[in-house]
């Protein structure tokens, strides 16, 4: 988590603000957006909602032969520095269906705290 802080703290300073179209900028960019397959659902200040096609991560740890507990156990780990991204930005980080619990895809969803 505290690595995605960091992160957070750099990509806040780049986008020169804490709302989330700063966030979709700064870390969301065309190349990006392109190695993960994502589909971009929603943008506000206070609202982030993608979903990820691809993950590259899961793609590398399934060709290493490791279980559907352990892929999902790595992504877990994996999302500790985007939940520090997130609370840079004020938000928190919240996950519905996941290429690595089987589905097509990631639900990502950024949202501001109250």
């Amino acid at each position: 988590m505290r690595c995605g802080c960091f992160q957070g703290e750099r990509l806040t300073t780049d986008a020169g603000t804490k709302s989330l179209k700063g966030l979709k900028k700064t870390l969301f960019t065309l190349p990006a957006r392109m190695v993960f397959e994502m589909k971009i659902l929603a943008c506000t200040d206070d609202r982030l909602d993608i979903d990820f096609h691809y993950c590259p991560l899961v793609a590398a740890w399934q060709s290493q032969g490791a279980t559907n507990e352990r892929i999902a156990e790595l992504c877990d780990i994996a999302m500790q520095g985007d939940r520090g991204i997130a609370r840079s930005f004020g938000c928190k980080l919240e996950l519905g269906e996941t290429i690595a619990n089987g589905y097509d895809k990631c639900e990502i969803r950024f949202k501001r705290l109250e």
